[in-house]
C-alpha cells in the first residue's frame, strides 16, 4: 500500500516511498559477538539491511526503497559535536524534497541531543525525519528497533494527510505552538511552529511518539524515553500506526510565548538559506539544511552535596547551563561561581527556574547575582539550542 509520490523523479516507481537512510551507528546497528559483547560492524560487514529485511518481511503491502548514506558510525556515547556537524552537512548534501522521508539510525546513550539538535535544525523542512534507535541489537528477539522503525513506516506513508489535518487546524487558529516561529516550506511543512523531526519509540508500557526537540535523556536503569508533549502511538483497524489526534502542549502567558516567539524567529531569519528568500511565514525557492558550525564551548553543569566550583575552569567558555535540584535551588557556592561568570563575561543560566514563581531566597540571590533562568524547557534543550545559539547571551 502506498501513494503516489508528488514531486519525485521520474526514475522512482509510482507508489513506492522513497527513503533516505542515514546510519550513524548506536544499538540498533551493533552485532552481537561471541563472548555476548556487542559491537559496530567492521569496514564490509553490516547489520543495517536487517533492519531493512525485517521491515520488508513485515510490512509487505508497503513498497519502499532505501538510499543509505553512513556519514559515521559510532557508539552513541562517542558522539561528539564534530559527528553532528558531519550528520548536517549528509542531510545538506542531499536534496530532500526527492524523499518521501528521512530514516536515521542513532543509540540511545546520547538521544536527546542530537533528537534535539535535529529538532531545531530541521524547521521548515518539507519532509518527516524519524530518528530510530534500540534498546537492545536486532538480532535479540526482545529488541524494539524493527517497531519502532514500522512505527515510522506508517507514519511516514499518512504524512501528507497528517499535515492536511495540521493545515486546517493551524488555519482555524488551533495549533499555538509554544516553540513559535518556524517557517513554512512551499512544498511540505505548513504548520509554521512545528519541526518535521520525531521519535518513534516502544517503552516497556507501549509505543510513544516524541517531538525530537522535547526528547529527554533515557535515565539510567531503564530503557525508557520521555518527553513532554509525549504521546502513545495507537494502530488502525489494518494494525498500522497512526497519527495522533493532537498533542499535549506545556501552557505559557503571553509574554513569555511572545518572547519565544521573536528569539526563534530572529534566529530563524540568521539562518535562511541563501537560495530562499523570505516572504511572511513562507521560503520561496529550495529549502536547505542550514549550514552550521558548532564549537564545545558551553559548559553543562549539576549541582551535588560538594560541588567544588573553584576547580571549574571557564577558559574557553562561551556559556554555562546549570540545572537546578526540583525546588529550583541549588548550593550557596554557587553565588561565587555567578560571580566569577559574570567577571568573565560569560552567561550562566538556570533551569528549571520561574523568575516570578519560586519558593526560597536562596533563588532570589541567585538571579541578583546574575544567573539567568529559564523555564518551560528541557536541560537538553537549554544545552543543545546554546551550543546552537538559539537562545539569547
Amino acid at each position: 500500500m502506498g501513494f503516489s509520490l508528488r514531486g519525485k523523479e521520474d526514475s522512482f516507481m509510482y507508489g513506492e516511498l522513497h527513503i533516505l537512510l542515514i546510519l550513524t551507528g548506536g544499538t540498533i546497528g551493533t552485532m552481537v559477538c561471541e563472548d555476548g559483547k556487542r559491537r559496530l560492524p567492521s569496514s564490509g560487514e553490516s547489520a543495517e539491511p536487517v533492519l531493512l529485511n525485517r521491515l520488508r518481511e513485515q510490512e509487505p503491502e508497503i513498497r519502499f526503497f532505501a538510499e543509505i548514506h553512513t556519514p559515521y558510525e559510532v557508539l552513541s556515547e562517542h558522539m561528539t559535536l564534530g559527528h553532528l556537524e558531519k550528520l548536517a552537512k549528509c542531510l545538506r548534501s542531499e536534496d530532500l524534497t526527492k524523499y518521501d522521508g528521512v530514516f536515521i539510525t542513532h543509540g540511545s546513550d546520547t538521544l536527546a541531543f542530537t533528537a534535539v539538535f535535529l529538532g531545531e535544525l530541521m524547521r521548515g523542512c518539507p519532509v518527516p525525519v524519524f530518528l530510530l534507535a534500540a534498546q537492545r541489537p536486532l538480532e535479540d528477539p526482545e529488541s524494539n528497533g524493527v517497531e519502532n522503525a514500522r512505527a515510522a513506516l506508517h507514519l511516514m506513508e499518512t504524512w501528507e494527510d497528517y499535515i492536511r489535518v495540521r493545515e486546517d487546524e493551524f488555519a482555524s487558529g488551533f495549533i499555538n505552538d509554544i516553540q513559535g516561529g518556524g517557517i513554512k516550506a512551499g512544498n511540505g511543512l505548513r504548520d509554521p511552529g512545528l519541526s518535521p523531526v520525531y521519535v518513534p519509540y516502544r517503552n516497556s508500557d507501549g509505543m510513544y511518539l516524541h517531538r525530537a526537540e522535547e526528547l529527554r535523556q533515557c535515565q539510567p536503569g531503564t530503557d525508557d524515553f520521555f518527553s513532554g508533549g509525549m504521546q502513545s502511538l495507537k494502530k488502525s483497524s489494518d494494525g498500522r500506526y497512526v497519527w495522533p489526534g493532537e498533542w499535549k502542549r506545556q501552557e505559557l502567558d503571553g509574554k513569555k510565548q511572545q518572547k519565544l516567539n521573536e528569539e526563534t524567529r530572529s534566529g530563524l531569519d540568521e539562518q535562511l538559506p541563501q537560495e530562499a528568500t523570505r516572504d511572511g511565514d513562507t521560503v520561496q525557492g529550495s529549502w536547505l539544511v542550514p549550514d552550521i558550525s558548532l564549537a564545545p564551548d558551553v559548559l553543562l553543569l549539576h549541582p551535588y552535596v560538594g560541588i567544588r566550583y573553584d576547580c571549574i575552569s571557564l577558559e574557553g567558555i562561551r556559556a554555562v547551563v546549570h540545572t537546578m535540584y526540583h525546588s529550583s535551588t541549588a548550593p550557596k557556592e554557587l553565588v561565587g561561581f555567578l560571580d566569577r561568570c559574570r567577571e568573565a563575561g560569560v552567561p550562566c543560566y538556570i533551569l528549571p527556574c520561574d523568575p516570578e514563581n519560586f519558593h526560597y531566597e536562596t533563588t532570589a540571590e541567585l538571579l541578583e547575582h546574575g544567573a539567568i533562568p529559564i523555564g518551560g524547557m528541557s536541560v537538553e534543550s537549554a544545552y543543545m539550542r546554546l551550543v546552537m545559539n538559539r537562545l539569547p547571551e
